[in-house]
């Protein structure tokens, strides 16, 4: 098949992602994607090997991030996430705070775990987390849980919504969770670009037009626009829907596959993103700002 050569939205082993950073690059060397953003969540720490692998593949890697913000919406509390590209991965501050979100993650995920052994699971913090590489995820949790438990859960989505999402019988906030503003304040401080990630992927529960509005009124510059969602329960639409409203706007347009190299990945790495001449105006134009 024809890949994108241009995916702006991949994970690693650094979060959630199965394929290691360096990893993550060759996959894109061998189908043509000459160029990747890097966006593991809550963390930067594959943004090194990957550089060095694309150095020695050929492939643009672009530093990237993807911050989970904690967002008050219609009463509901709705993890909205933040993409970050461009922006200076030894910045001081950036550092700071990714080391506060990630020691968070780990705390949060250990009262998961509780929580499900107290519902009667058998799963331990220590068989989740000598699967995890980088910052431990949900899905890490997911995949310990079905292997446990055979035949109790069809899906690592199944899991998410008996026990895992937001509101379900084993989810547990974070102490500690960027709001929106603080996300993107935070990238444009390390210069770099902050891009709402998947608009219309949040749910039924979320009015895009509204959280677009929100989003622009704290500073986000660009919506990652071409995405899977006709794969999604949202349809089809929804990428001429965020098109226009980053036309609108005047907002910078991304996009990308949300890779992380599991079977029911949104799409695989290069199946969506941009083509060249998109990505090398939005490159020459951030670079000219």
């Amino acid at each position: 098949m024809a890949y994108f050569p241009v995916d702006l939205h991949a994970h690693s082993t650094a979060s959630d992602g199965k394929l290691s950073p360096a990893a993550v690059v060759e996959l894109a060397a061998r189908r043509g994607v000459h160029t990747i953003g890097l966006t593991d969540h809550d963390t930067i720490a594959g943004v090194q090997e990957a550089l060095a692998a694309g150095d020695r593949l050929g492939v643009t890697v672009i530093p990237g991030v993807e911050f989970s913000t904690r967002h008050e919406y219609d009463r509901h509390f709705v993890g909205i996430h933040i993409l970050g590209y461009f922006f200076d991965p030894r910045h001081p501050a950036l550092q700071e705070v990714v080391q506060r979100v990630q020691a968070a993650r780990v705390e949060q995920k250990v009262r998961q775990i509780e929580k499900l052994q107290s519902l009667g699971f058998e799963i331990s913090v220590e068989e989740v987390f000598a699967q995890v590489t980088g910052v431990p995820g949900r899905p890490h949790i997911a995949a310990v849980l079905m292997a446990r438990h055979p035949g109790r859960f069809a899906s690592v989505q199944q899991v998410f919504d008996e026990y895992l999402g937001v509101g379900k019988k084993a989810h547990v906030g974070r102490t500690f969770a960027l709001t929106v503003a603080e996300a993107v304040a935070l990238i444009r401080e390390a210069g770099g670009l902050p891009v709402l990630a998947h608009p219309a992927a949040y749910g039924p529960q979320v009015d895009v037009p509204s959280l677009v509005r929100n989003a622009v009124s704290v500073g986000v510059e660009g919506l990652e626009v071409y995405y899977p969602y006709p794969r999604l329960r949202d349809g089809g639409r929804a990428v001429a829907q965020i098109e226009a409203m980053a036309r609108r706007y005047r907002l910078w347009m991304t996009g990308g596959s949300d890779f992380h190299g599991r079977p029911n990945d949104p799409a695989s790495l290069g199946e969506m993103g941009l083509a060249t001449p998109d990505f090398e105006s939005l490159r020459e134009r951030w670079t000219r700002r």
